[in-house]
């Protein structure tokens, strides 16, 4: 009997020996590794560039360019279907994107565009919104690939006229690169403004414009005057009040930004409206429409049999015929009116 219950005894205690053993036993927890940063943004955070921001403003991505006051002494900027075109402050020398995100060159010679030709030297990865700058030779444009850090990041190059082609790219770095999208910079030396685009932080569909003070010559923050927390918010531009160091400077800028929004806003006001103006804006949109309806067309004809192929053919040359006189029409109607955005 004595045996029987010094066993039941063992038995009950034993689980409570178990559970003790095991609260009193370490517990490892899987270690959690840090993913590693890419050794490139360190380095561009590192050598981040020091900008005074003067403003921002977020718009719709498919049409930003109609909000950057860009001095007509400068240039034009231009959006069809979100892809970003430049012409020249003299009209004759055109750079746009195509629907390919490939960027084209084409000029106005005796009254009518050339032949657009993609642009020799920075690749062949896709680029879009090409910016020139009046000198001709410095080309800033926003492109993906091996260079960039995110989706798209700005890129600048300039024109070599002996291999008449332009150099090999470099990217503008922070705080004009981020692993967001970033799609387009722009200096009006007109009126001493910068533009730079990105959809860092922004919902879809849309994308934020900063304002900036140019500079002829680039300087990086002392990162040894500042922490790594306050390093990473100046690259990525999380506040643009933090670069007030120079309040003065960014007053002036703020008078000129809107002196060139009062005049942007004026200028569209004076064609808005006008006969010239509608009639450009029905060749656009038929242009738009027959442009559309030749996309399908051809991706028809790739999965037609013979009998269709041989129906669509015509059409297609019909329509191809037609589209080249429409956007001849409009060039020359761009032609005659001074101010567009």
């Amino acid at each position: 009997m004595r045996y029987k219950t010094y066993i039941a005894l063992m038995l009950m205690l034993l689980p409570l020996g178990v559970n003790a053993q095991r609260r009193g036993r370490a517990v490892k927890t899987p270690k959690v590794e840090e993913p590693v940063e890419d050794p490139r943004i360190t380095q561009m955070r590192a050598s981040t560039q020091k900008v005074t921001f003067i403003d921002s403003v977020v718009v719709d991505k498919v049409d930003f360019m109609r909000h950057i006051p860009l001095s007509p002494h400068i240039g034009k900027l231009t959006q069809s279907n979100g892809l970003g075109t430049f012409t020249n402050e003299m009209g004759d020398h055109r750079l746009a994107t195509t629907p390919d995100t490939l960027i084209v060159a084409t000029d106005f010679i005796a009254n009518r565009w050339t032949e657009a030709v993609p642009v020799n030297g920075i690749g062949d990865a896709p680029a879009i919104n090409p910016f020139l700058m009046p000198d001709g030779i410095t080309l800033y444009f926003a492109q993906k690939g091996e260079k960039a850090i995110g989706g798209f990041d700005v890129f600048v190059t300039r024109y070599d006229s002996e291999r008449q082609q332009f150099l090999k790219p470099e990217n503008l770095g922070m705080p004009f690169a981020s692993e967001a999208n970033d799609l387009f910079y722009a200096i009006d030396e007109f009126n001493q403004i910068g533009y730079f685009v990105t959809d860092r932080r922004q919902p879809s569909g849309k994308v934020c414009i900063y304002s900036f003070i140019p500079s002829d010559k680039r300087q990086t923050y002392n990162i040894e005057a500042y922490s790594e927390e306050q390093m990473h918010a100046l690259a990525d531009i999380s506040r643009i009040a933090d670069t007030w160091e120079d309040k003065q400077g960014r007053a002036e800028a703020l008078e000129r930004l809107e002196k060139a929004r009062n005049t942007q806003g004026n200028l569209a006001s004076s064609i808005k409206g006008t006969p010239q103006q509608t009639e450009l804006d029905d060749l656009r949109h038929q242009a738009d429409v027959l442009s559309k309806a030749l996309t399908m067309a051809r991706n028809y004809y790739a999965t037609a049999n013979d009998d269709e192929r041989q129906k669509l053919r015509g059409e297609i040359l019909h329509s191809e015929q037609q589209l080249e006189m429409l956007q001849t029409e409009i060039r020359n109607k761009e032609k005659q009116i001074p101010y567009q955005n």
